[in-house]
């Protein structure tokens, strides 16, 4: 076995590089949850929370962006532009061009610096915990270091779209309508007495 062959075997997407994180890169899905869990340590996750009045009432959101450049533009043009104040993106380096005309926080990620350990997942990490948010949206596709971000927000509201699976990460889980894109929806429940 050659030098590249052995990085591509033991590389991951979600663990940095290096010995620390060597067994964590093997765990199936469900061990990676559990990980991820224990690491959250424990967290008020029974507080009560009122939908969708948590977004609509000008607290504090952290809104991962889905990595898909066109339904993170029908997202961003969907907002209300007084919303953009109190959220705070988490969004891939490619969409800072759909950010540039918008006045909002970003806080943006490469593909190798999203992962556990690295220094970038690091800086997000405290931002999302110091951002103090009441409520996290998380459209998915669910990527389980990202889903801890949501989880040590110490957000009671923790939103995404069919991720019953994705309990405690993710705690209210909505339904796609045929009427309405998810991207378009989601962006709907930002605005006082709209929805769907």
């Amino acid at each position: 076995m050659n030098l590249e062959l052995g990085d591509l075997l033991f590389s991951s997407q979600y663990f940095a590089e290096g010995i620390r994180y060597c067994v964590l890169r093997k765990l199936c899905k469900p061990l990676l949850y559990r990980w991820f869990i224990h690491k959250a340590g424990k967290r008020k996750s029974s507080r009560t929370f009122s939908f969708p009045e948590c977004l609509q009432n000008g607290g504090k959101v952290v809104f991962f962006m889905p990595e898909e450049k066109e339904v993170a533009k029908i997202i961003l043009d969907e907002l209300p532009v007084e919303s953009l104040k109190t959220i705070l993106f988490i969004a891939h380096g490619d969409q800072e061009i759909l950010f540039s005309q918008k006045k909002a926080q970003v806080s943006y990620y490469t593909d190798d610096g999203c992962r556990y350990g690295e220094d970038q997942f690091d800086r997000i990490e405290y931002q999302v915990k110091t951002y103090a948010p009441v409520a996290c949206v998380y459209p998915g596709p669910h990527k389980p270091q990202f889903l801890y971000l949501a989880l040590i927000s110490g957000a009671a509201c923790r939103i995404g779209f069919d991720c019953a699976r994705e309990y405690p990460f993710l705690n209210m889980s909505l339904h796609e309508l045929k009427t309405i894109s998810p991207a378009r929806m989601i962006a709907r429940y930002f605005i006082k007495g709209k929805i769907g």
